[in-house]
């Protein structure tokens, strides 16, 4: 039994030193002595990597983003000397209630101010607002607009009801309606309201 365990523990060393010797490990000198008739070559799997193609997707390309198809075509469309719309900009994403601001250069005359109407994607006039012209003082009008004596902002804040989902409207701004009810003088400013 002891004989056993030895063997077992010795055994792989003297395998070890029987190959070293084989090799020419034993008395040769290291880099000078030719082997003594045994050589042993190691080989190894030299096979190159499959190459497995995969399809990696593509990314679709972002569409340019469109422009809000909501106004129709302006009626008769107010010169930016008389009339500018400041805010909301133009496709701009509110929430109710949202503001909104401009200037007219005679809307003072007589504390006429401008009519600001709501309209749907259907063409249908939901509100029309009548906006008085509000005080000048300490307050620097656009670039671009006409400055008489009756120049003056107009604002308010404006509430659409019954909105669930993001819905886009035209936003009239307009100085005057003929006999007939036609706006005259007319600022279109597309937005999308959201709940």
């Amino acid at each position: 039994m002891i004989r056993a365990f030895w063997m077992k523990r010795i055994g792989p060393l003297v395998l070890l030193t029987g190959i070293a010797f084989a090799c020419g490990g034993g008395d040769a000198e290291v880099g000078g002595g030719s082997p003594s008739g045994v050589l042993v070559v190691i080989t190894t799997a030299t096979t190159q990597p499959t190459v497995i193609a995969r399809r990696t997707p593509t990314a679709a390309p972002t569409p340019p983003p469109t422009p809000l198809k909501v106004c129709a075509p302006n009626p008769d469309p107010a010169p930016p000397s008389l009339l500018q719309f400041e805010e909301p900009k133009p496709e701009q994403q509110v929430k109710i209630p949202f503001h909104v601001r401009g200037w007219g250069s005679n809307i003072g005359f007589e504390n006429r101010g401008v009519a600001l109407a709501i309209v749907n994607a259907k063409q249908e006039v939901l509100q029309v607002l009548d906006l008085p012209p509000q005080p000048r003082t300490f307050r620097k009008a656009p670039d671009g607009l006409q400055i008489t004596d009756n120049t003056r902002p107009f604002g308010a804040d404006v509430v659409i009801s019954n909105i669930k989902e993001p819905t886009p409207f035209c936003i009239w701004v307009y100085l005057e309606a003929d006999a007939a009810g036609k706006p005259k003088g007319v600022v279109q400013v597309p937005i999308v309201v959201v709940p």
